[in-house]
């Protein structure tokens, strides 16, 4: 399994940054709101960071032999967390946008503040997946049984 990449989740919020602010000049020259979310979506967001977090302390628990889980749902929460991690990352591009727009042209507002907590909470997502990402790791497994050179029999 692959490790999360700095450089690719950075991608990933440029690339929901650009979209975010396409759609914010569509929509504004439209007549319509400014494309930020709602405050209940921190609900949904917090459960799944919630959830994954769950997981991955079932999965590190497992991997000191204090329970057991099954390696398939293992790799899946690794999944999962890595999943969260780049919705967090385009989330926050995707609030970077209208942030940026609005600090210069309105100044302080519900929206302003409402895409800064959204922003933040994307950012929440990433840190988690890679907490997550962490947690799942294997220890190094020890293949060599007589690490000393003496024999026994």
């Amino acid at each position: 399994m692959n490790r999360l990449k700095l450089r690719t989740l950075i991608w990933c919020m440029l690339l929901g940054g650009v979209l975010g602010w396409v759609t914010l000049r569509l929509l504004t020259a439209a007549g319509r709101f400014s494309p930020v979310l709602d405050y209940t979506a921190l609900f949904s967001l917090g459960a799944v960071c919630a959830v994954i977090l769950f997981l991955g302390i079932r999965v590190k628990r497992s991997t000191l032999g204090r329970s057991h889980i099954d390696p398939i749902a293992a790799a899946r929460t690794l999944v999962l967390a890595q999943a969260a991690a780049y919705a967090g990352a385009l989330i926050t591009g995707w609030h970077l946008a209208p942030l940026i727009t609005l600090v210069f042209v309105s100044g302080p507002s519900p929206t302003l503040t409402r895409a800064l907590v959204l922003a933040g909470s994307g950012i929440l997502m990433v840190i988690i997946g890679y907490i997550v990402q962490h947690l799942c790791k294997l220890p190094p497994e020890d293949t060599d049984e007589n690490t000393d050179g003496i024999v026994t029999e």
